[in-house]
């Protein structure tokens, strides 16, 4: 793979070069956006093989059985009436997801957890205040869309936060990892 990502890159700067000669800006401009593109569908594909991928608040990523977009990660003070325990802050993951596979996927609130580097397991949503909120439990149809709310507590001295999500099989086998930094 990193053999094809160099000879892609090459390829694309002497394309870039060629270019530069024949044609002003408007060549040159379209030139690096598809060298940007190309650069950018190599990266992804790289991660996927890797099997970590490293997201983005606004970003649509593929799973095995849906595609979810995480539309923004907000630190509120309190959530359909609940107010954190002191020394803790809640997080509110607004999430779109949307059914890919063939056939409906168990979903729920456990597919999508928080962790960082000094906690000693990882943190769940908790469970529903409100009909906005992610079920415990779901089937995603297929190209059904959903979008809900997952709301996490966490301590508020925390650094590193993360949200992810871990593909797993009906054999237990891990798949891809992604994970989405929380600034």
């Amino acid at each position: 793979m990193r053999g094809k990502s160099f000879l892609v890159c090459i390829f694309l700067v002497i394309f870039t070069v060629s270019l530069s000669g024949c044609g002003g800006d408007s060549v040159r401009q379209a030139a690096s956006s598809a060298a940007q593109s190309v650069a950018n569908t190599v990266q992804s594909v790289a991660e996927l093989l890797s099997g970590d991928v490293t997201g983005e608040v606004g970003k649509t990523y593929a799973t095995q059985w849906f595609e979810f977009t995480i539309e923004s990660i907000e630190e509120v003070s309190k959530y359909a009436g609940y107010t954190p325990e002191d020394g803790y802050v809640l997080y509110d993951v607004l999430i779109t997801e949307k059914g890919t596979f063939d056939e409906p996927s168990p979903m729920g609130t456990y597919d999508f957890y928080m962790d960082a580097p000094d906690f000693y397991d990882y943190v769940a949503p908790m469970g529903p205040l409100s009909e906005e909120m992610m079920p415990e439990e779901f089937d995603l149809a297929p190209d059904q869309i959903v979008e809900y709310h997952m709301v996490y507590e966490i301590p508020a001295d925390t650094v590193g936060l993360k949200l992810m999500y871990t593909e797993w099989d009906s054999e237990d086998n891990e798949g891809n990892t992604f994970t989405i930094p929380i600034s």
